[in-house]
């Protein structure tokens, strides 16, 4: 059920964006180049609205799309940035042995990265776009028993294997990019919570039990009045900040089903730009 809704709304998430901005390129290749671009879905709009004499949009659309498009690229690339410096700083706080000692002590789990820190805070998230590394601090691991220790690393794994960091970076930037589709907001604020209790998951079916993830994210959780920030912490997906009380809930009570539901006002909202989207574009090409 929780893969089936991780599947859902990053398809939502990634699909809505990918329809809008191709809707934009074909917009832009017309008015660039000439492009004659069989997109006219709804092409009856067009002629109808035509004919009434409306005013040209096509100077408001193409700054729409020259915002979309180079604010994306730049909130993209900025992250990238982001990710890279934070790993940097990392690397200057590593304790490069005990790093390699986690990586051979986990490497039947597909050879994860690790980068140990040196640090009192207790730490434990997934970090990188391209190439994720479990960064776990020394402070985390000295209040961490052996079974809470293993739980917390397969926790992380997950997020490893699935390329969390890079998927929630993704629906996030055009959460932010695209402010008219509220659906992205709700969509990307609930795939962050999927993606904890999958992770959750794994643990506890690596276990055999949600003792040690539960004990060990109410440990953080007691020992975390120190919020320790690194220059990146929005690419990565981090072991106690997201979603805790949805996650505490169902730890105690497996069975109980959370119910993430988008806003209709949301959906309709986005939906109506959508639409408005396509007939002006249309309309102004014609």
């Amino acid at each position: 059920m929780w893969r089936a809704r991780s599947k859902l709304l990053f398809t939502v998430g990634i699909g809505i964006p990918l329809f809008v901005f191709m809707q934009m390129f074909m917009y832009a290749m017309y008015k660039i180049f000439g492009w004659d671009i069989p997109f006219n879905l709804l092409w009856l709009c067009n002629h109808w609205m035509s004919r009434l004499g409306w005013v040209s949009v096509g100077h408001v659309l193409i700054v729409l799309v020259c915002l979309t498009f180079v604010g994306t690229a730049w909130l993209l690339l900025d992250r990238m940035m982001q990710t890279r410096a934070a790993i940097q700083k990392l690397r200057t706080l590593e304790n490069v042995a005990l790093s390699r000692e986690f990586e051979a002590k986990y490497q039947h789990l597909k050879r994860p990265g690790f980068i140990i820190v040196d640090k009192r805070s207790p730490v434990a998230f997934t970090i990188g776009l391209w190439k994720p590394y479990i960064v776990l601090s020394s402070g985390l691991l000295s209040m961490l028993d052996a079974e809470e220790e293993t739980a917390v690393v397969y926790h992380e794994v997950h997020h490893l294997w699935h390329r969390d960091p890079l998927k929630t970076t993704l629906l996030s930037v055009f959460a932010i990019m695209m402010p008219y589709l509220p659906v992205l907001k709700h969509t990307s604020k609930h795939y962050h919570v999927v993606r904890e209790i999958l992770a959750d998951n794994e643990a506890i079916e690596r276990t055999g039990n949600a003792a040690g993830i539960g004990s060990a994210l109410l440990k953080l959780i007691r020992a975390y009045p120190e919020q320790w920030h690194v220059k990146g912490m929005a690419v990565q997906s981090s072991f106690a900040d997201t979603s805790v009380n949805v996650r505490i809930s169902r730890l105690l009570d497996p069975e109980q089903d959370v119910r993430l539901i988008l806003p209709r006002y949301a959906v309709l909202t986005s939906a109506t730009v959508i639409l408005l989207l396509s007939v002006l574009f249309v309309w102004s090409i014609g």
